[in-house]
């Protein structure tokens, strides 16, 4: 992972890698991993994408961060307003579980229905909200890599990051690292929607042109836009 170069996609860029080693070295037993689905930013669905059609990637993941630092839970902060995602999801962990039972990986998926507050985006107003505290924002430090949910060392990114990861473990990090641009390794989730000739969610290489992406890829707006 560290050798991939892996951001987290939601939105920071931090350093995937640098967030698991934190976490590993806690010198504490009860760790945790919560992903971030609460996909609050208008016109976005490409984690509602992940979470409906690819759980799978997602689950295999935090499962594999959980691995690397210890963790035994894992908890996935779904907005209440995805019912179908949360539906599809939990179908994925029931088929999950049974594997990771097999293997005695002991690890233990959870799943948090978000109240539709779109603070609850932000990693620390998510953490409150999973404990049951009304969302705010945290005062850091301490980051949540050391004192994160009910104050135990938590690894947290979202939902396109965990989606990553499979990929990575299977290809390597160099391969990831191929793909992008400088620092700003391999592909991204982009989100159009019916302003555009053809909508849907793309993976674009980091990097990538927006011109690119809106005439060649989309086809261009449906109607003239403001310049």
């Amino acid at each position: 992972l560290k050798e991939s170069g892996l951001r987290g996609r939601g939105g920071a860029g931090f350093p995937f890698a640098m967030k698991l080693q934190a976490c590993a070295e806690a010198p504490v037993d009860q760790k945790y991993i919560v992903c971030n689905a609460d996909e609050g930013d208008p016109g976005a669905f490409s984690d509602r994408y992940l979470l409906e059609q690819q759980p799978h990637l997602v689950l295999g993941g935090m499962l594999a961060a959980g691995l690397a630092c210890s963790a035994r839970h894992g908890f996935i902060y779904i907005r209440a307003e995805y019912p179908e995602a949360i539906g599809l999801m939990e179908a994925a962990i029931t088929r999950y579980q049974a594997l990771a039972d097999r293997a005695n990986q002991g690890f233990r998926f959870h799943i948090v229905r978000g109240a539709g507050a779109y603070i609850c985006g932000e990693e620390t107003a998510l953490l409150n909200s999973i404990e049951g505290l009304r969302p705010e924002v945290r005062v850091r430090p301490p980051y949540p890599a050391q004192e994160g949910l009910f104050g135990k060392p938590t690894l947290l990114s979202n939902v396109e990051t965990f989606a990553a990861i499979p990929w990575i473990l299977r290809q390597g990090g160099a391969a990831f690292a191929a793909v992008g641009n400088g620092k700003s390794t391999g592909t991204k989730l982009v989100s159009l929607d019916h302003s555009f000739n053809r909508p849907g969610v793309y993976e674009v290489d980091m990097g990538l042109p927006l011109d690119d992406l809106i005439q060649r890829l989309a086809g261009g707006f449906r109607h003239p836009v403001k310049g």
